[in-house]
């Protein structure tokens, strides 16, 4: 019994002990608390060896900040954060300002915060006022101020001798701005030298030289395959000069030319005058030529069917064309024979016959003869088939005089072909025992009563009885 009371008091020993043992080999930190790129260590720590449980301060370096205070302590020879969550944060700067006509880019660091930096730019055109171009995030905030873009500007400009500024001038102390653009003009008699317009670039200067203005002069042109008429050495703007060709060639646009700022207008020049190949429907021509030359000729002819236009078949080269032009066109008309008539104006009209499907003309007839149509006057058209209507005149006889007889009806006309009624003398008759006579191209037929011999009266006589 003794024993197990023996054993009970032992086992509270054993716990003091365990207890006391953890005291006794509380491990101390053996170095100073950790030094932070954020934070700095508050005191001075020398010692190479800290009890269990000392603590350590921080606080944070310039351009950071936290909430509450920062504390390390000695833990089992381990500094250890008593708030891990607690650190040291970059101080935020704001935006760091916009400038007008530029723009800036975050070069350093990702956000507005402490350690970044910001650089400017000017828009084309723009330049910056200062060498600082750039803000950074400090630990009071932004250093430096925002930059300032202002416009480019070129030196003035003044005209050049002998000319004038037609746009954009301005007094001539003034300086130019950016893109401005100013225009030259020389005067009469005077071109340009150089670019007519310039403009104030982005670097300040302008974009090309001011021009210059120098006279219009032309030298004597050389005229290959022709002569000069005029021998003046040099023309002012203007001035003309005049040439000619040589034989076999012709002025390749006209033959004389204009002094102007761009030189001779228009050059002069000659070349040699030939006539394109050629073209007859319904025809040949020969001879066949590579190249047709002023005076040569060809002869050509047309199908069956057709004939040449210009009444003559041989054409010549000349320096307007083919003379006459060759052209084949339907069998024409030739001049009319009118029996008792003729085409009014017909001497002047005849050299042009034949003439082509188309054309008509006005015919009249002789004395006592009438076209079929009655009129005094009467046209006939030159058609495929020929004239249409066929061009004709007819006799025009009239009933006035009848030799050994009278007409019944007296006074009226008649056209060629129609009969009137005729009544004999006595003693006379017709022949045939006719009692009519017929307009005939002739005038009228039989064109008298003719006298009746003795015994052909009794027989009539007889025939009565």
């Amino acid at each position: 019994m003794y024993s197990q009371k023996l054993k009970k008091m032992k086992l509270p020993a054993k716990i003091i002990w365990l207890m006391l043992w953890s005291f006794c080999v509380a491990e101390d930190c053996k170095e100073p608390p950790p030094r932070k790129s954020t934070e700095i260590l508050s005191g001075s720590w020398t010692d190479q060896t800290y009890l269990e449980g000392t603590k350590a301060s921080y606080r944070c370096r310039p351009g950071y900040r936290t909430l509450g205070n920062i504390v390390m302590e000695c833990k089992n020879g381990q500094w250890v954060s008593l708030n891990p969550s607690r650190i040291c944060r970059k101080k935020p700067c704001g935006h760091p300002g916009d400038t007008l006509f530029g723009s800036f880019q975050l070069t350093v660091g990702d956000a507005f915060e402490y350690g970044a930096k910001v650089v400017y730019t000017c828009e084309e055109g723009y330049q910056m006022l200062g060498d600082t171009n750039f803000r950074e995030c400090d630990t009071d905030g932004w250093t430096n101020d925002v930059p300032i873009c202002e416009v480019i500007r070129c030196l003035p400009v003044a005209a050049p001798e002998n000319g004038r500024i037609i746009s954009g001038a301005m007094e001539s102390y003034r300086e130019y701005s950016f893109g401005q653009v100013i225009q030259f003009e020389c005067n009469s008699g005077f071109k340009v030298k150089g670019n007519k317009e310039i403009h104030c670039s982005e670097n300040g200067v302008w974009s090309a030289e001011i021009p210059r203005c120098e006279e219009i002069l032309c030298k004597l042109p050389a005229v290959i395959n022709g002569h000069a008429i005029s021998q003046k050495a040099v023309y002012k703007e203007n001035e003309r000069f005049q040439y000619k060709c040589s034989a076999g060639f012709v002025y390749s646009e006209r033959g004389d030319a204009v002094c102007t700022e761009f030189d001779w207008r228009p050059y002069p020049s000659c070349e040699e005058k030939t006539c394109n190949t050629p073209y007859i429907p319904n025809g040949v021509y020969s001879p066949l030529r590579i190249k047709h030359r002023i005076d040569d000729e060809i002869t050509y002819t047309c199908n069956e069917g057709f004939y040449p236009e210009a009444h003559r078949n041989t054409i010549k080269c000349t320096h307007s064309g083919w003379v006459p032009a060759p052209r084949c066109s339907l069998k024409p008309c030739h001049f009319p024979q009118i029996k008792h008539g003729k085409l009014h104006r017909e001497e002047s009209y005849r050299p042009y016959f034949p003439v082509s499907i188309g054309k008509w003309y006005w015919y009249h007839c002789d004395q006592n003869y009438v076209p079929a149509s009655g009129d005094t006057w009467a046209y006939i058209t030159c058609t495929q088939d020929g004239w249409s209507p066929v061009p004709s005149c007819l006799r025009q006889c009239t009933s006035n005089y009848f030799k050994n007889g009278r007409f019944v009806y007296s006074g009226r006309t008649y056209l060629q072909g129609k009969s009137a009624k005729v009544s004999c003398n006595s003693g006379y008759s017709l022949p045939n025992e006719l009692t009519t006579v017929t307009c005939t191209e002739n005038d009228w037929s039989p064109s008298n009563c003719a006298a009746v011999s003795s015994s052909h009266q009794q027989n009539r006589q007889h025939q009565q009885v």
